[in-house]
This record gives C-alpha cells, sequence and structure tokens, in this order.
C-alpha cells in the first residue's frame, strides 16, 4: 500500500477485435504461437492454442456462488498488482505490468493466479509528476483518462485474456476522500461511464465499483451506525452500479462497503439493486474481524464474497493492522478458505515496493507471506475452475430429426441452435475448434451450414472458426 515517485512508460494498446472475414492465415496469427502451420494441417491444433490458462467465459451469481455458462461452479483465487501506470512508469526497478501479469500467471515460476487485480488509482490516472499523495475528486477528465486506458490499461486486459485469467477493473481510492462528496460522484460517474462499456464485451472483464469507501460517521463494527453508514453508501454507490450495468450489462460487479470494505457482513440484509453483483471484503491481520467466519463467512452463506483484498506482512515492518505471522493469520486464512471453498480472493499484493511484500526486486519470493501465497495459489489452481466437474445442468439437445447428422455426438450447449460442441463431451473446448478445423471441408458438415454458421454469413469458414476460437 505504500507508494513512490516512478517515471512513465507507455504501453501498446493491444485491445483489437478480430476481423469478420478471416482467412487461414489471420487465423493462424490469432490463435498464435501455441499453434503452428503444420499441426493446422494435420490432426491437431497444439498445445491449447497458445493460452496457458483456462477459457475465460462469462460468470453469472446463482444465489451465493458463481457459475460458468454450462453450469460449473467457479471460485476464483489470484493477486493483486499494483497500478498497470506505475508498473510501467519506472521499468528500469519494476516489471512493466505485462510483464508482471505474465509472472504472476505462470506455473513455471511457482504461481498460479486465475484472477489478476488491476487498481486503477486516481493518482496514476493524474498522470503525477513524484506526489503521490490522493488527490482532490475532479484531478483528471475523460481525456486523461482515455490516455491512461490506452497507454497502460488496455494491454493489461489483453494480457488477462491472452493468459487464459480472469481480470478486475478496480476504482482504486482508499484515503481520506468521503464517499457522499459531490466532486467524487462526478468523477466516479464519469470513469465508469468510461471504463464500463469499453470493456464491455470482455467475457473475462469483472469490476469493482469502488475500492475502499471511506465515510463519516462509519461507526464501529457491528454497531447500529454501521448499518446506517452501509445504508449511506448504498445510497451514494447504487447510482455507479447502475451506470456498470447500463453499460456493460452482463459483466460481473463487485461491490465494497464502508470502513476499508471491512463491513461485507451488512450486505446480504442490504443489497443493491442489479444482476451478478457480488460484494467485496478486505483483510489483513485485523483482530476485530476475527474470526473470519462470522465477518466474511457468514455473509458468503446468502450472497457471493469476493476477498479482493487480503494478506499480512510477515517481516513485521509495517503497521499493526498488517503485521502478522504465518501460524497465526496464515493459518486463519487457509482454514476459511478451505470451510467457505465458494469464496473468491485476490492476496495483496505482488510487489517489492507495496506492502506487504511478497517478493523482491528481481520479483524472487522473499517473504514467508509470499511463500505462503504461492503454495495457496498452486492448491486452488485446479479446484473449481469453468468447464471442470458436473455442470448441474444437460448441454441443450434439438429432437433427433432437427439435428447435425455430423458428427452424431454433437450438441448445443447454450441453446442457441448452433452445435459448438463437436466433440460431445457437453462443453466447447480447444478439441472443438481442432475437430471444426479438421471437418471443415467434409460433406457432413458442409451439408449442415446452419448448425456450424457461428457468425451467420451463411458459410462453414475460417471466420467461424475464429468465432469458435474467441468463444472459449
Amino acid at each position: 500500500m505504500h507508494e513512490t515517485s516512478d517515471r512513465d512508460r507507455g504501453a501498446q494498446h493491444a485491445n483489437d477485435q478480430p476481423r469478420t472475414t478471416t482467412g487461414r492465415r489471420e487465423f493462424v496469427k490469432l490463435v498464435g504461437a501455441g499453434a503452428t502451420v503444420g499441426a493446422l494441417g494435420g490432426s491437431t491444433l497444439g498445445t491449447a492454442a497458445g493460452l496457458p490458462g483456462d477459457p475465460t467465459p462469462r460468470l453469472h451469481r446463482d444465489g451465493n456462488v458463481v457459475r460458468d455458462p454450462s453450469g460449473n461452479q467457479v471460485t476464483l483465487h489470484g493477486l493483486n498488482v499494483v497500478d498497470p501506470r506505475r508498473a510501467n512508469a519506472n521499468v528500469d526497478w519494476t516489471l512493466p505490468i505485462e510483464d508482471l501479469i505474465e509472472l504472476a500467471t505462470n506455473p513455471d515460476e511457482g504461481w498460479n493466479a486465475q484472477v489478476i487485480r488491476l487498481p486503477l488509482q486516481p493518482v496514476d490516472i493524474a498522470d503525477p509528476t513524484g506526489d503521490y499523495g490522493e488527490p482532490e475528486p475532479g484531478n483528471f477528465d475523460q481525456t486523461r483518462l482515455e490516455s491512461y486506458l490506452e497507454n497502460h490499461v488496455d494491454s493489461a486486459v489483453e494480457a488477462c485474456r491472452e493468459r487464459g485469467v480472469y481480470c478486475i477493473v478496480d476504482y482504486h481510492r482508499h484515503r481520506t476522500t468521503d464517499f457522499t462528496t459531490a466532486a467524487l460522484d462526478e468523477e466516479v460517474t464519469m470513469f465508469w461511464e468510461t471504463v464500463a462499456p469499453r470493456y464491455a464485451e470482455d467475457s473475462h472483464v469483472l469490476y469493482e465499483v469502488y475500492n475502499e469507501p471511506i465515510g463519516a460517521n462509519r461507526g464501529g463494527y457491528g454497531s447500529d451506525q454501521a448499518e446506517q453508514s452501509f445504508l449511506r453508501w448504498r445510497e451514494t454507490a447504487q447510482q455507479w452500479v447502475d451506470v456498470i450495468q447500463n453499460e456493460a450489462p452482463e459483466a460481473p460487479v463487485i461491490v465494497g462497503s464502508p470502513s476499508w470494505s471491512q463491513y461485507t457482513y451488512l450486505a446480504p440484509d442490504n443489497e443493491f439493486e442489479g444482476d451478478n453483483l457480488m460484494y467485496a471484503g478486505h483483510v489483513y491481520a485485523h483482530e476485530y474481524l476475527r474470526p473470519l467466519s462470522e465477518s466474511f463467512g457468514a455473509p458468503a452463506e446468502e450472497v457471493p464474497v469476493f476477498m479482493t483484498e487480503w494478506g499480512f506482512d510477515s517481516t513485521g515492518g509495517s503497521e499493526s493492522h498488517l503485521n502478522g505471522t504465518v501460524d497465526t493469520e496464515g493459518e486463519q486464512f487457509q482454514s476459511f478458505y478451505e470451510e467457505y471453498d465458494h469464496v473468491h480472493s485476490t492476496a495483496w499484493i505482488l510487489s517489492h515496493f507495496w506492502s506487504p511484500t511478497m517478493v523482491d526486486e528481481s520479483y524472487e519470493v522473499a517473504t514467508e507471506y509470499g511463500s505462503l501465497v504461492q503454495d495457496f495459489l498452486e492448491s486452488k489452481a485446479d479446484v473449481q475452475r469453468p468447464g471442470d466437474g458436473d455442470s448441474g445442468s444437460d448441454p441443450v439437445e434439438p429432437p433427433e430429426e432437427n439435428r447435425p447428422s455430423w458428427p452424431g455426438n454433437a450438441t448445443d450447449p447454450d441453446g442457441d441452435g448452433r452445435y459448438e460442441d463437436l466433440n460431445g463431451n457437453g462443453e466447447a473446448d480447444y478439441s472443438d475448434v481442432v475437430e471444426y478445423f479438421n471437418g471443415m471441408d467434409s460433406e457432413g458438415m458442409q451439408n449442415d451450414v446452419q448448425y456450424y454458421d457461428y457468425n451467420g454469413n451463411g458459410d462453414v469458414d475460417y471466420a467461424d472458426l475464429v468465432e469458435l476460437f474467441n468463444q472459449i
């Protein structure tokens, strides 16, 4: 959470969309280095088209859990990284944001993040020249915001997609500005009117409305005054939630709470209006937030809870609410996530200059806390991922007389009348892309164009292959 001065460095904008008319060469470019030209001419497409992570289909809320389009329960665990501009500003001693995301999602380096949280800080959006205190609301305008997104955030969001992981785009204020300030309302509204539609079509993106709301008269934990503060927060932030949902209606939205997003326990009885809402929790070594089962586990029985910040400083070099040990706080966190296995999390933070730190300046694990997080993420790498386990619902299959003749076991997982699941395992995956490629010129496929024409142009072609690939 500690900040330093940096120098700016621009990042390539990498959020271009594929063209609607695509041939074999364009498809090879789109699937990336993991698919070789030789493989395309034979019987296989290569190693998951170069994506090291899982597919990232759009997630949705179902009661107090989150599911993928096939009905599989999904629980995400990952890491916070530093503000993308901050990461890019001092590349002589920090990793640029794309490299940082690659590290965080690289099992060969010991990291298995399934989701990356990007804290977009107003101070960094304003592009400071050395002053990193909290700016007053209105310190940046829409032009400045769009420049920041293009130079730093677009490439980070795209890097998450390329790595096959989810991405949380977070409006990240965390200090003294009261959430009821009129100028703040204008800034947050403008922020989400600009940001929400920008990534609305990206199925791997989630939005976090406001990192850590601070309000006057917030009251102590468990007090009547605390509940009144939550109600003021709901009255203030509902319109920001509405902006996001109007601009990106399918995206999951994570909502914080007063007192640095620690009043998660009040969410079930005071829910915001909207679809696909989740509720944030932030906790470090705070004694008054123990046991974690009461502060965050109890609300998770009724609403989806995403611990978008958690951790402790195992070096003992921070403030008292951060300092902790593996034997005490570490064990508490691991027991909590084991008991409440549907609670999502992003540990704070993969950095050597924001605390609590996990790594040194070479980005080697340097603290007991960092080792614990590595082990924790590894233990969750194959747990409740999209497409794993019993989906809870059967693929949609029309009557026998109204289905493709080839392949005989193909299914229509999303019920749209087009058959994305060619191998009959109940979901669209990379083996279906291979099957599609190998069968494009077959009589069976050409006779049933209507079932495989994903882009609606009347043909089975490479554009459909790209469309299928992008759905995975």
